[in-house]
């Protein structure tokens, strides 16, 4: 079983994750590079929340590639290029894991490989 680790010396997490995760020596793991907002046909979606649908989309098959789901995912970082994209980000995150809280970091940064893409996210994954 995965232990959830929120010690009460230290702040509660200020959004929907957790201080700590910890896996377990017998669980599988799943590294996820970083996805990008790029689609099948090669488009780009122009704006952010289409963006993020797309990226999140990309990681549920990657887990279901591996017989893994949202829930397993116990790390996730994600990269925004703009300070307006965090809310939208925190609405997107909460819409796919519903209650789920793995790991987190959000970083806003000056841009991507591709001045295009406004999002990117990768995540691990355990499965016991």
């Amino acid at each position: 079983m995965i232990k959830i680790l929120s010690p009460k010396s230290i702040p509660a997490p200020s959004g929907s994750y957790v201080h700590g995760m910890e896996v377990p020596a017998n669980a599988r793991l799943l590294f996820i590079a970083g996805q990008t907002p790029g689609r099948m046909d090669g488009t780009i979606p122009t704006t952010f929340e289409e963006q993020i649908d797309v990226v999140w989309q990309r990681i549920g098959a990657i887990l279901a590639e591996s017989g893994m789901g949202y829930t397993d995912l116990v790390k996730v970082q994600t990269f925004v290029t703009k300070p307006e994209y965090l809310p939208k980000t925190s609405v997107a995150r909460k819409r796919v894991l519903g209650e789920h809280r793995p790991t987190a970091t959000l970083l806003c940064i000056t841009s991507l490989a591709v001045p295009e893409y406004m999002v990117e996210i990768e995540a691990i994954a355990a499965k016991i």
